[in-house]
C-alpha cells in the first residue's frame, strides 16, 4: 500500500494495546511513519472497554493529534450508509456506520480485519489486514 494516511479500525487498535498481531506490528509501523489516524468513534469505543483505566496513558498517547472528528458531513455520510444498508436488509451497527462516515468524509481508507462487514459501504476504501 502507498505511504498515505489511513484510518485504523478499533479492532486493530485493541490488538495493539494488548500486544497482539496483526495490530501490534501494523499500528506500530503506522505510528512510526505518522500515517495513522483514528476516528472519534474509536476513542468512544476504547473508553467503553473494560480495561480503559489500566491502559489510559497508552490510549491517550495513541489518540492525541491523530483523532479525526465526527462533523456534520461525516454524520450525513454515516447516515447515508446506515440507511442504505438497512433498507437492503444488510444492517450495520451505528458505530461502524459512523466510522465509515468519518473515513468517507476525510477520503481516507479504513484498515480493518473486518473487511466483509465494511465492504458493503458504498464509497468506502478499505485496507484488508
Amino acid at each position: 500500500m502507498a505511504d498515505g494516511l489511513l484510518i485504523a479500525d478499533t479492532d486493530l487498535v485493541i490488538d495493539f494495546l494488548r500486544g497482539a498481531d496483526p495490530g501490534t506490528s501494523l499500528i506500530g509501523e503506522w505510528l512510526q511513519s505518522d500515517r495513522l489516524r483514528l476516528t472519534a468513534i474509536t476513542a468512544f469505543e476504547l473508553r467503553l472497554g473494560a480495561d480503559f483505566f489500566a491502559r489510559h496513558a497508552s490510549i491517550d498517547a495513541i489518540l492525541t493529534r491523530r483523532t479525526l472528528p465526527l462533523d456534520a458531513l461525516g454524520a450525513l455520510l454515516a447516515g447515508e450508509a446506515y440507511s442504505d444498508l438497512t433498507s437492503r436488509g444488510e444492517g450495520i451497527g451505528l458505530r461502524d456506520a459512523l466510522i465509515a462516515g468519518v473515513c468517507r468524509r476525510f477520503d481516507l481508507p479504513l484498515a480493518t480485519r473486518n473487511v466483509r462487514h465494511f465492504e458493503r459501504v458504498a464509497g468506502l476504501r478499505l485496507v484488508a489486514v
